[in-house]
């Protein structure tokens, strides 16, 4: 049996073809709709990028220097790293400029950072190490550390000296010596 061009088993006009052209010429109607907006001033403004983290000044060098000083005098050598690190920190911690120092520890030669935060002023300071460590004890704050993770955290004048390890994750007492080094410098930030 065939079909004749009236019959209602004929295949009709307008299928999917007809669906494609209705989609594309409504994104291209809504596209000039859009530029003439943004020509307009009308438009989605896109978040600004967040600001760029501040040079390290003067006493941020002085504490490094500090820092340097008391390693040396328990034995530990140290370095500024060659490597970028940053460790888990409170939202204030982060675009608080900071210099970074490397204790040398034989068994863990990816570890070590000492991270020096300066902060405008010592009362800053001492209420952003206080919030810092309200962090730490989060449950944000301590999925980013293992279980075991013991922390130093000293004021030095508006800068604060933050260093994080855990005793699980050395074979030797290296990261403890540097720690028990770190204790001699500055007062104890405390909650």
């Amino acid at each position: 049996m065939t079909t004749s061009e009236g019959s209602a088993d004929a295949p009709k006009g307008g299928g999917a073809p007809l669906v494609f052209a209705i989609v594309g010429i409504g994104g291209l109607l809504l596209m000039v709709l859009l530029l003439v907006l943004t020509v307009f001033g009308v438009g989605i403004r896109v978040a600004d990028a967040p600001p760029t983290m501040a040079v390290p000044g003067a006493a941020s060098q002085q504490t490094h220097d500090q820092v340097v000083a008391a390693l040396g005098a328990a034995r530990i050598q140290s370095r500024d790293p060659q490597t970028p690190y940053r460790p888990g920190e409170s939202p204030a911690l982060v675009n608080v400029p900071r210099r970074l120092v490397q204790a040398i520890i034989p068994s863990q030669p990816d570890g070590g950072y000492v991270v020096i935060y300066e902060l405008p002023s010592s009362s800053q300071a001492q209420t952003t190490g206080t919030d810092l460590l309200r962090y730490l004890g989060s449950g944000t704050g301590q999925v980013q550390y293992p279980r075991d993770a013991q922390f130093v955290l000293r004021q030095v004048g508006p800068t604060l000296v933050f260093y994080a390890w855990s005793p699980s994750g050395s074979t030797d007492t290296g990261p403890a010596d540097v720690a028990a080094a770190l204790e001699t410098i500055g007062t104890p930030v405390t909650p």
